[in-house]
C-alpha cells in the first residue's frame, strides 16, 4: 500500500509542474506517455562475486602538512622550453626530477572549459544525500586493477590527451574488468593544439582506439602544434596522418559517451566520486619542479605556493587517503614510471584546492558485443503503467522494462534484486562485483521526484525536464554506482543519462 501511495505521489507531484503551453499561453496537456513493457517474473538473484571484494588498504605513511620537505627547484643552466627557437615563442615543460617533460603549455587558466557537451546532475548531491553509509576511509584504484598503463607524453604538450586517455583506461576497464590502452595519439590528432579549449569537444562522442593501433609518437605529436602556438622549429602545424586517422577509426574498441564537469570541487566531493569508482581529471598549476619526495611507496608532492609562468598541467586522480592531519589524493601522471612511485605520487587536499582549475569525470562504453561486467542500459522515453491494486512497477534501470520494485525500494538491474550482505557496508553486488550503493531516500524536486534503494534510484521527470518525453511526464531509472538523473547534452540535442 506504501508504495501504490508513493506512486501516486510522484505522479501527481510531477503532474502539478508539467506545462508546456501553446503560442496563447494557455497551458497544454501532453497526455499520457508511452508505455513500456511489462516484466512481471520473481526478480532474479545477482551473481557470485567474481573476487571478493578487497579489503581497506592500509593508509600509506604521509607527512603533516607542516614537516613536508622542501619542493625542489628548478637547477641551474636548465631552459625549460620544450622546443628551442620555437617560431610562437615555444611551450614550456616542468622540471620532472630528471628531465624537462610536457605540460598544456597553459597561456589560460583553463585546460578543458566547458564546451557545452557535458553532462549536468539534475538532482545534486545534497538533495539525494548522494552517499550511503561512510566512506572508507583509503581508496586506490590500483588494487582494483581498473588503472590503465603509465605512459610518458616526453616533451610533447599533450598531457589533455593522456589524461583522458587514462581515465578512458580506467571507465572501459570497470565495463570488461581489465584496462585496456586507449589511443592518446588519437585524441590528440583531433584537436592537437596546447593552448585551446578543444580537448573534449573534438573527441566526445567519437570511437576509440587500442593504443596499439595508433601508438603515441612524441616527435609526430610536437609537430602537429601549430606554429603560431609554439611547436618545434622547422617541423610545426602538419596535418595528422590520413592513412594512420583511417586505420584508428576503422579499428574501434570503444564510444567515449560523456564528460560530467564537476562543478562541486569540495574535498567530500572528490573522494565520493572516486569510493564510487569514478577517476577524476583535474587541471593544476605547477611549479617550475615538480619533483616528488618521501619515501619508496608513499612518495608525496611537496607543498608549494608559487606556480610557474605557462604551467597548467591535466593528469588524474585515482584515490585518496583520509589521514588524521589531512586528506591525500593519489595523482596518476603520464611523465613514465621513474617520476614518484612507479610514475603516482600523492598531494595534500591544501595543496590541490590552492592550485586545482579544474575537475571532470570522463564514461565510455566499449564496443564488444560481450561486455560480462556491466550490461548497457536501454533508455526510453516512457513511463510505467499505474494499477489500482498490485505491484508498484518502476523501470528496470537497464531493460527499461517496467517491473516490481525489489524489497530494499531499489529498481530492478536487468532482472537482479540485491540481496543484502554480500558487500561491506555502503557496497551492493548487483553484476558480480560490489560497488558504491545507492542512498535509502524519496523526495522530489524541480519536476523531477525520485526514490532510491540500495541498487540504485527510480525518477519520474516531466516533459519540462525531459523534452523527448512522450507524454506528460516519463520514467527512467539510473543503477548502483552511477545513480545520479543528468542531461546529457550533445550536437544532436539533450537526452537524459545516469551519472555517479
Amino acid at each position: 500500500m506504501r508504495a501504490l501511495l508513493f506512486a501516486s505521489l510522484l505522479a501527481s507531484s510531477a503532474g502539478a509542474l508539467l506545462g508546456c503551453r501553446d503560442a496563447g499561453g494557455a497551458t497544454v496537456d501532453a497526455g499520457p506517455a508511452a508505455l513500456a513493457s511489462v516484466e512481471l517474473a520473481a526478480a532474479r538473484p545477482p551473481p557470485a562475486l567474481r573476487s571478493p571484494h578487497p579489503p581497506p588498504p592500509a593508509l600509506p605513511d604521509l607527512p603533516a602538512l607542516e614537516a613536508h620537505e622542501p619542493p625542489s627547484k628548478l637547477p641551474s643552466g636548465i631552459s625549460r622550453s620544450l622546443f628551442e627557437g620555437a617560431p610562437g615563442g615555444g611551450c614550456l615543460g616542468i622540471w620532472n626530477g630528471t628531465e624537462i617533460s610536457g605540460t598544456g603549455c597553459a597561456r589560460s587558466l583553463l585546460l578543458f572549459g566547458r564546451d557545452g557537451n557535458g553532462a549536468e546532475a539534475l538532482v545534486s548531491n545534497q538533495k539525494l544525500a548522494a552517499m550511503a553509509g561512510p566512506l572508507p576511509s583509503v581508496v586506490d584504484h590500483r588494487l582494483e586493477r581498473s588503472e590503465g598503463p603509465i605512459r610518458n607524453q616526453g616533451a610533447a604538450p599533450a598531457c589533455t590527451a593522456f589524461a583522458m586517455a587514462t581515465a578512458l583506461d580506467h571507465a572501459l576497464a570497470r565495463w570488461k574488468g581489465d584496462a585496456p590502452r586507449v589511443s592518446a595519439m588519437q585524441l590528440w590528432s583531433r584537436y592537437h593544439s596546447p593552448f585551446e579549449v578543444k580537448s573534449i569537444e573534438s573527441n566526445v562522442g567519437q570511437t576509440l582506439a587500442a593504443e596499439d593501433v595508433w601508438p603515441f609518437d612524441v616527435a609526430q605529436a610536437s609537430s602537429l602544434v601549430s606554429c603560431d602556438d609554439g611547436g618545434p622549429k622547422g617541423k610545426c602545424g602538419l596535418a595528422p596522418p590520413a592513412a594512420k586517422i583511417a586505420l584508428a577509426n576503422g579499428k574501434p574498441i570503444a564510444v567515449f559517451n560523456h564528460v560530467e564537469y564537476l562543478t562541486d570541487t569540495e574535498v567530500p566531493s572528490l573522494e565520493a566520486k572516486l569510493a564510487s569508482g569514478q577517476d577524476v581529471i583535474v587541471s593544476i598549476g605547477l611549479p617550475d619542479a615538480f619533483v616528488p619526495k618521501g619515501k619508496a611507496g608513499a612518495r608525496y608532492i611537496p607543498n608549494y605556493t608559487v606556480e610557474g609562468k605557462d604551467s597548467g598541467h591535466a593528469l588524474v586522480v585515482a584515490g585518496y587517503a583520509a589521514l588524521p592531519h589531512g586528506v591525500y589524493f593519489l595523482l596518476h601522471n603520464s611523465w613514465g614510471t621513474a617520476w614518484g612511485d612507479g610514475g603516482y605520487a600523492w598531494m595534500h587536499e591544501a595543496t590541490l584546492r590552492a592550485h586545482l582549475r579544474e575537475a571532470l569525470v570522463l564514461d565510455a562504453e566499449p564496443i564488444d558485443p560481450v561486455v560480462p561486467a556491466r550490461p548497457k542500459r536501454q533508455r526510453g522515453e516512457t513511463t510505467c503503467p499505474r494499477v489500482d491494486a498490485g505491484p508498484d512497477l518502476v523501470q528496470d534501470s537497464i531493460r527499461g522494462t517496467c517491473s516490481p520494485r525489489c524489497p530494499d525500494g531499489s529498481p530492478r538491474h536487468d532482472g537482479v534484486c540485491a540481496i543484502a550482505g554480500q558487500c561491506p557496508p555502503s557496497f551492493v553486488n548487483l553484476t558480480g562485483q560490489c560497488v558504491r550503493a545507492a542512498p535509502t531516500v524519496s523526495a522530489a524536486d524541480g519536476g523531477i521526484s525520485w526514490r532510491c534503494g540500495p541498487g540504485g534510484c527510480a525518477y519520474v521527470v516531466t516533459a519540462k525536464v525531459d523534452p523527448s518525453c512522450t507524454g506528460a511526464t516519463c520514467m527512467l531509472s539510473c543503477p548502483a554506482p552511477d545513480f545520479r538523473v543528468a542531461r546529457a547534452h550533445r550536437p544532436t540535442g539533450d537526452q537524459l543519462t545516469c551519472i555517479e
